[in-house]
């Protein structure tokens, strides 16, 4: 990748509503590839046309391929190159997006971290293609919050008629969903199997098996995974000491931190923080 300069934070443009559509090609300013990006809400790309393009999320490159869905998560580093790109882009609020979520989705995994994508098979992309230019003509005009709302619920309802590429799937459950919050907002202060259980009603042991079936998981590789992935985009994305970078990430020691982060990684921090430098160019 490119890029040599520290990650920009991005919220919303406009916090007062709550989905905004924009087309790509007709909005690079908004895709400056010149900077990896962390975004505190939720977006969604159809990318219509591309040509040999990648893209970069949390130190993975993935190909862009024409009438693919992604789905990027809040907290994601997020990097692409816009130019020869065409589709529709949604930015979307993150506890708006949950609530509609979690009313409409039934079987996909959208609880999970891992970057979720669709394939747009050609039967459905007349569908798609009319909701979206109902979501783009409904924001630019009167930006109705209420309709907005709807047009994204049947969005959501139809990608779940898509296949999904490289993704299981996944029941939704509300104790899932709720466990996967808490880690979202706890995983540095609180790390011990009681808190978790406590706050969804459930033994640790139950949490566990409801968790292992659902995301493949058990608490305690959950918070692994979410600190580690933190720790990888503050080591490799800023400019930190490691020793404040552990200290940030609630480690008592840097010694522990470096051994807990070359253990997972098979590379001490400053060796990783020097990889992702070569490969930014």
């Amino acid at each position: 990748m490119k890029s040599k300069k520290q990650v920009v934070q991005v919220q919303q443009l406009d916090k007062n509503i709550p989905i905004e559509f924009f087309r790509i090609e007709d909005n690079f300013d908004l895709f400056d590839f010149s900077q990896h990006y962390q975004f505190d809400f939720y977006q969604i790309f159809w990318f219509i046309e591309v040509s040999d393009q990648q893209q970069e999320i949390d130190f993975i490159a993935y190909p862009l391929e024409a009438q693919q869905i992604w789905i990027i998560y809040p907290g994601q580093v997020h990097y692409f190159d816009p130019t020869a790109v065409s589709g529709y882009y949604l930015a979307i609020d993150k506890d708006y997006f949950h609530r509609i979520l979690f009313q409409e989705a039934k079987q996909q995994g959208f609880t999970e971290n891992a970057p979720l994508k669709f394939e747009v098979t050609a039967s459905m992309r007349p569908l798609f293609e009319h909701l979206s230019l109902l979501i783009e003509q409904e924001f630019h005009d009167q930006q109705r919050a209420n309709v907005l709302e709807k047009y994204l619920e049947l969005l959501i309802l139809h990608l779940q008629d898509l296949p999904v590429l490289q993704q299981r799937h996944v029941t939704i459950d509300a104790r899932i969903h709720k466990l996967l919050e808490l880690v979202e907002l706890h995983y540095i202060s609180e790390r011990k199997n009681e808190f978790y259980a406590d706050k969804v009603a459930l033994s640790v042991k139950r949490m566990n098996e409801i968790l292992l079936r659902s995301v493949g998981k058990s608490l305690k590789q959950q918070l692994q995974d979410r600190l580690l992935l933190e720790a990888k985009r503050l080591v490799g994305y800023s400019t930190d000491n490691i020793q404040d970078i552990s200290h940030i990430l609630g480690f008592s020691d840097v010694t522990y931190f470096n051994r807990f982060f070359k253990k997972l990684t098979l590379v001490t921090p400053l060796d990783f923080r020097e990889q992702v430098k070569k490969v930014q160019g």
